[in-house]
């Protein structure tokens, strides 16, 4: 049984379409990346999947139970972290969590014991009786991750839960994902794809609403294993690129400062040492040359370079 089931999900603000048909499953307990550029429709998708927002058309199911707007059916299975969370500053982490519990309305006694435990889990709990007004961007957002997991949900939402931390914070913040993964699903929105290689089983890519892959990330490197050429130059290789571009062992390119990155079409050139005899003929000093094969980036670039 899936934990969450998208089936024809569309959402239409007058003449704009920013989610098109969307269909995907996500297993139980599985950690699933939910990527896309900016504009293409995930934040919205989130929104209908926790009920705060009406589809146009298409069914969404969470544990076996369908989501309706305005309804509050799935609630108790569904913890949810938005992107932007809103918190009172001036209660203490403690209060916020005992408001949030009676929302769900726990008995007292179970209140005490999963507050107490989710801010051992976010690592909270010298600073339960601190005014949250005082916490930082990474203990705001961990007390945001304790209040989704106040109703012990079977699905955790998190909408960009690191994009506006340090790299403390954000690995705080992976280290609670790794250990939700073993009792929770949890769909995690983000646009830092080195973090979708540390945490996630899944991923499923969006663009201009529009699904583009759903798929076991093991899966999709193996279907993308080509090896990609990297290749770091003493000079700006801006004009070198234009003629490398040409080359029909070339299926696309990617440039940092003097670096360059060249996806092939044909991997028997390696073997020849056709682009390193190319880029000699050009007379530009190369300091590294190697491959290396593709990780979350390199294929969230290559999907979406495929469908423009």
């Amino acid at each position: 049984m899936s934990a969450i089931s998208v089936k024809g999900l569309t959402k239409n603000f007058k003449t704009f379409t920013a989610v098109d048909d969307l269909n995907f499953d996500i297993p139980k307990n599985h950690v699933v990346g939910f990527l896309g550029p900016n504009g293409a429709g995930k934040t919205t998708t989130l929104r209908m999947l926790v009920g705060l927002s009406k589809p146009t058309k298409g069914n969404i199911t969470i544990c076996d139970k369908q989501v309706i707007f305005g309804k509050s059916d799935t609630n108790h299975h569904i913890g949810y972290l938005p992107e932007l969370p809103s918190m009172y500053g001036w209660m203490t982490g403690y209060e916020y969590l005992y408001l949030i519990s009676d929302i769900f309305k726990l008995t007292n006694q179970t209140k005490i014991s999963r507050i107490k435990k989710l801010l051992e889990l976010v690592n909270l709990t010298a600073a339960k009786d601190k005014k949250i007004s005082t916490y930082s961007g990474g203990m705001k957002q961990r007390l945001g991750i304790a209040q989704a997991l106040i109703n012990n949900p079977e699905v955790v939402i998190l909408d960009e839960p690191v994009s506006a931390l340090d790299p403390i914070g954000r690995k705080e913040v992976l280290e609670i994902i790794e250990k939700l993964k073993q009792n929770h699903t949890i769909l995690l929105s983000t646009h830092i794809l080195s973090d979708v290689d540390k945490i996630c089983d899944d991923v499923i890519i969006i663009k201009e609403g529009k699904l583009i892959v759903a798929s076991p990330l093991t899966k999709l490197k193996e279907k993308y294993a080509s090896p990609i050429l990297e290749i770091e130059f003493s000079t700006d290789p801006t004009k070198a690129l234009e003629k490398i571009k040409g080359q029909k062992w070339v299926k696309h390119t990617e440039q940092s400062g003097k670096a360059i990155k060249i996806w092939l079409s044909d991997e028997t050139v390696i073997d020849k040492n056709i682009p390193l005899d190319f880029l000699l003929s050009q007379k530009i000093g190369i300091l590294r040359y190697g491959l290396t094969l593709p990780e979350t980036e390199d294929l969230f670039i290559e999907l979406l370079g495929e469908n423009k």
